[in-house]
């Protein structure tokens, strides 16, 4: 970068509330919708063994489900297709032209738990995943759907962007080795598809609202990025 750029840089990030950057640990996530006794309705009918012990809200302080180590936002994508005349273009390109958003199915997000005591993974997403390829989605009376809510906060504590995925469900819960080595502790992943998600209003409108620059912020002024 030439000079001038350099110190917009500088200035941009050390001065003005909307570059600032957040630290990356302050993110919740919460589950709600399907329990318990939903899923182990569905494994008792079909005589299974499996069944949900505990629910995630029983292993959620302060908003967020505490085992819950890492969140991986889906991609948003779209489909094309090429347009034109016949095989020949008559030296000309193809133009393409999208054809629809992508499915519900690549949007995919996961979520990794780490393996506690009361091993999330084991004694309630498994029989989720159990209970869903045995009812299915569509049957009435039976709710096997959850509303997740992702939350990210700046410095300061203050919301600062969120997702809410509506009717999300698990298609996969991965499997695990255990062995004699000394590793680390165990995280599982669990990968969800939803019917839609949506961003999560915000409680301010513009960066002016957020408040001006204080020199006082030990993370370098109103720390709202």
């Amino acid at each position: 970068m030439a000079g001038p750029q350099i110190n917009d840089f500088l200035q941009a990030f050390s001065r003005e509330a909307e570059y600032f950057l957040s630290i990356p640990v302050l993110w919740t996530v919460s589950i709600d919708g399907v329990t318990e006794s939903s899923i182990n309705s569905v494994l008792s009918d079909a005589g299974q063994k499996w069944k949900a012990n505990i629910s995630p809200n029983a292993m959620t302080k302060s908003g967020t489900i505490l085992p819950a180590q890492a969140v991986a936002i889906p991609q948003e994508s779209a489909n094309f297709t090429p347009m034109g005349a016949g095989d020949s273009y008559g030296g000309f390109l193809p133009g393409y032209a999208m054809t629809s958003r992508a499915d519900f199915l690549s949007r995919q997000f996961s979520i990794n738990f780490l393996e506690t005591r009361l091993d999330l993974e084991h004694e309630f997403f498994r029989p989720w995943q159990i209970a869903i390829g045995i009812k299915g989605l569509i049957e009435r009376g039976v709710n096997l759907k959850s509303t997740i809510t992702v939350n990210q906060y700046s410095n300061d504590g203050k919301l600062r962007k969120g997702y809410r995925f509506k009717k999300a469900f698990p298609v996969a819960v991965e499997g695990y080795t255990m062995d004699y080595e000394n590793t680390d502790f165990p995280i599982k992943s669990v990968t969800f598809v939803c019917e839609d998600y949506e961003q999560i209003p915000l409680p301010f409108q513009t960066i002016s609202d957020r408040g001006s620059f204080d020199n006082t912020n030990p993370f370098g002024g109103r720390s709202i990025a």
